[in-house]
C-alpha cells in the first residue's frame, strides 16, 4: 500500500469520526501537539516504547491534512528528497 492510499484511508476514518471540523491552522496545531507528545516520550535516556506510536500520530495528522488539500504526498516527499540530495550539506542550490 502506498502512502497516498494510507492518507486516503486515514482521511476517511477521520471523516467518519466527525473530526474534520477545523481549519488548516487548527489541524497544524494538532500536529504540533503530537510532536509535544513525542517529545515527552524522549525525556529519559532512551525514547519509550510509546515513542513509535507518537511518531505515527504525527504522520497520520500530516497525511490527513495532505489528503484534505489534494496533495499527492508521496510525490511531494520524493520531490523533497531529490531537492535535499541536490542541496547536499553545503548550502542550497538555487
Amino acid at each position: 500500500m502506498n502512502i497516498n492510499k494510507i492518507a486516503e484511508l486515514n482521511y476517511e476514518w477521520v471523516e467518519r469520526m466527525g473530526w474534520h471540523n477545523k481549519t488548516t491552522l487548527e489541524a497544524l496545531a494538532l500536529v504540533a501537539s503530537e510532536v509535544g507528545e513525542a517529545i515527552n516520550e524522549c525525556r529519559g535516556e532512551e525514547p519509550t516504547h510509546d515513542f513509535a506510536e507518537e511518531l505515527a500520530d504525527i504522520v497520520l495528522r500530516v497525511l490527513d491534512i495532505a489528503h484534505w488539500h489534494g496533495i499527492n504526498i508521496e510525490q511531494e516527499l520524493l520531490n523533497k528528497m531529490k531537492k535535499n540530495e541536490q542541496r547536499g550539506t553545503r548550502g542550497r542550490i538555487k
